[in-house]
């Protein structure tokens, strides 16, 4: 934790004095996994929910399952550059095993606390680098619960391709909170415009630990309803050593400025 502590210190002594973030719309990960290295701006309030149904079927341990979550983000701006973060989670699953047994489980399944420091936003086809670390608390419901907390540190990435076409990727590490294994963890996301209020992407994500890469592609649509609300959908599918998975998604994004 230490070293963890070290790395957010110096990271934030990298960066220079960085641009406004309060942009004229409302700026989102939603859709998607990947995190955009913008801020909310100063004294900016950000909402991000969505409900999330998955069902996975592994042929090789013959055990399939479902799930639907609930997520929340709250995030707000305590400088333009800089803003604090907290996800809640609510999860119902269902796992079913080759003897016929059916295993369930609900209730609060994350919680977690973060920052976001946006280190420089690029002008035109610049990039855009952030850095941003979220520590997944145990204080959730048994089913859910870690024998420690779970920390994830993220490099974030940003720039426009094009007129059209636009990349971002995440690079991050983190631990899982039972035992001392590192994984590594990325997503290569492409967004483009499809209309003036309306944006679509498709991108690659995926973990590796242990020598084993699992990864899974998705895609969706976000739609702009005024300057500081998005509807959006999603749906994702992956495919790795007997393990299928899919998962669909919709949520919003909001945000008000207090002061």
């Amino acid at each position: 934790m230490k070293r963890l502590i070290l790395v957010i210190t110096l990271l934030f002594m990298l960066s220079g004095v960085s641009l406004a973030q309060y942009s004229e719309t409302i700026q989102t990960s939603r859709p998607g996994q990947a995190f955009i290295p913008n801020t909310t701006g100063m004294h900016v309030f950000q909402i991000q929910s969505g409900v999330t149904y998955s069902d996975f079927d592994n042929s090789d341990i013959n055990q399939e399952g479902n799930s639907t979550d609930f997520f929340t983000l709250f995030r707000y701006g305590l400088l333009e550059d800089f803003e604090i973060r907290s996800t809640l989670g609510f999860s119902s699953s269902e796992l079913r095993l080759d003897d016929n047994t059916n295993l369930e489980a609900g209730g609060l399944s994350a919680w977690s606390i973060g920052v976001r420091y946006n280190i420089f936003s690029g002008k035109g086809s610049d990039p855009s680098f952030g850095f941003q670390t979220d520590i997944n608390l145990n204080w959730v419901d048994e089913d859910f619960k870690s024998e420690d907390i779970a920390p994830t540190v993220t490099l974030l990435h940003s720039q426009q391709l094009s007129k059209t076409f636009a990349l971002t990727t995440n690079w991050s590490l983190s631990w899982n909170g039972d035992d001392s294994s590192t994984a590594g963890n990325y997503v290569i996301n492409i967004s483009f415009p499809l209309s003036d209020r309306l944006g679509s992407f498709i991108e690659n994500y995926g973990t590796i630990s242990n020598g084993d890469l699992v990864n899974r592609w998705d895609t969706g649509l976000g739609y702009l309803v005024h300057d500081n609300l998005i509807l959006d959908c999603s749906f994702g599918y992956g495919s790795n050593d007997g393990l299928s998975d899919w998962f669909i998604d919709a949520g919003i994004s909001w945000r008000t400025e207090l002061k």
